[in-house]
């Protein structure tokens, strides 16, 4: 029997996802759920809910391998410390292997982002690439000189924490420093940053935000003060897209996560203004794939494993 289907699970703060992809980077079946905030027992029993869904559609016999692409530093085998989500680990490997007898493969969402976008979207013709999200947290992953920057725990490229403002003092959902870019500029973060921004700016506080949608919605809505504090924001994406620039030197940049594919008029022309010159600016866009980037290159990290 063939095996010619990978199992791919996105593991998002916000968004749980499980689809069945083909060799040729096709989703011929997919789940989406909000990723439980309870307990890690939960998460895991999510995907083996999911993965089960999935089971009925499809033989287990052309299966080649479940992987899962976290928003969160990992080991082999567990989720560390993830800064959008209340657990110190959380363990994925073993326990679903043991569970379904496939091979389980643990990575990074943004490290397979850019692999995914590699082979089935934007990067086909660019030996170095950077892919960046930003959504509940912000990360990315970077290809140069056509090989894939792992590191030596596979979690190279984790810049939501390069540090970007010394000016508000936020401290960051990591718990490790301030200023950085997931701290500022994240959806998680973004009210938070606004309330930090009216306070700095003597600007009385009339606004009830909750969540970053709400601040997004009155920027359509052409609130001044929303509209004026998105510029700020666009500064600091811009000091980080920058620092991308001068780390890895890509040809291209494609951005993602729901921050930016939900609101690209309020994010990129401010982010694309804020980039330094330092550097060549490299080709930015949002990339091709939308939010079914992580499972796609969660998928190509089985069918095309990295050099």
């Amino acid at each position: 029997m063939k095996k010619d289907l990978v199992i791919a699970i996105d593991l998002g703060a916000t968004n749980l996802r499980a689809g069945i992809i083909s060799k040729n980077g096709k989703i011929l079946k997919c789940f989406k759920i909000k990723t439980p905030k309870t307990s890690e027992a939960e998460i895991l029993n999510n995907i083996i809910v999911l993965v089960n869904a999935l089971l009925e559609n499809f033989k287990k016999q052309n299966i080649k391998a479940i992987t899962v692409a976290a928003g969160s530093p990992v080991s082999q085998d567990e989720l560390i410390a993830p800064p959008n989500m209340p657990f110190k680990k959380i363990a994925i490997r073993k326990p679903l292997e043991k569970y379904f007898k496939l091979p389980v493969i643990l990575n990074n969402d943004c490290i397979a982002a850019v692999w995914g976008e590699k082979h089935f979207g934007a990067g086909k013709k660019f030996k170095n690439l950077v892919y960046i999200t930003i959504s509940s947290g912000i990360g990315a992953g970077a290809i140069v000189d056509n090989h894939l920057l792992s590191g030596h725990s596979n979690n190279a490229a984790e810049i939501g924490h390069f540090t970007i403002d010394t000016k508000y003092n936020l401290l960051c959902g990591c718990k490790k420093g301030h200023g950085h870019w997931e701290a500022m500029c994240s959806g998680n973060n973004l009210p938070r940053f606004f309330k930090a921004w009216l306070k700095e700016n003597r600007i009385k506080n009339k606004y009830l935000i909750r969540k970053s949608a709400d601040i997004f919605a009155l920027a359509d809505k052409k609130d001044k003060i929303i509209l004026k504090f998105l510029k700020e924001v666009g500064q600091l994406n811009g000091h980080g897209i920058s620092n991308a620039i001068v780390a890895y030197d890509p040809e291209l940049i494609t951005l993602g996560g729901g921050v930016v594919l939900n609101n690209k008029k309020h994010i990129l022309p401010y982010l694309k203004k804020n980039v330094d010159k330092y550097l060549k600016t490299p080709k930015i866009i949002t990339t091709p794939l939308k939010e079914d980037i992580v499972l796609l290159g969660a998928a190509a990290l089985v069918f095309y494993p990295k050099n």
